[in-house]
């Protein structure tokens, strides 16, 4: 995995570009969450999502570390797929009238998080016909 290809998906995501957060649950069932903004660690192979995650996606990561991120411009047909591991959850912001006291599951997500990912593949993400091997 090249450094340049994640710069052009950091690129892509900053420019407007759909960016997908897919996880799964231990018993395979996978879920998918828009997330906000894709950054770049000065660390080569990691990056991190940021939005107001729903209760499902951290449920996943508590039992299964595997992270699929998708950035795709879906008018250019040009995208990216970033495949790797959860390396941590941080939290970003509290909205006003917070308690802790209620269940997240209960209503919206009252937390806005940071998902770290090592990235360990990059294949490119296009409506037609690829082959999921690493080009970039």
């Amino acid at each position: 995995m090249k450094r340049e290809c994640l710069t052009k998906a950091a690129v892509l995501a900053e420019k407007g570009a759909y960016l997908l957060v897919t996880t799964a649950a231990s018993n395979g069932y996978p879920h998918v969450a828009p997330a906000a903004r894709l950054r770049l660690s000065s660390n080569e192979e990691r990056v991190a999502v940021d939005a107001w995650f729903c209760p499902g996606t951290l449920e996943n990561l508590k039992e299964n570390e595997k992270v699929d991120l998708v950035v795709w411009d879906s008018t250019l047909d040009e995208g990216y797929q970033l495949l790797g591991k959860c390396q941590g959850v941080e939290d970003l912001a509290l909205l006003n009238g917070y308690d802790a006291s209620l269940s997240e599951k209960a209503g919206l997500p009252e937390v806005e998080r940071r998902i770290q990912i090592r990235i360990e593949k990059v294949i490119p993400f296009q409506r037609g016909s690829h082959t999921d091997q690493e080009e970039c």
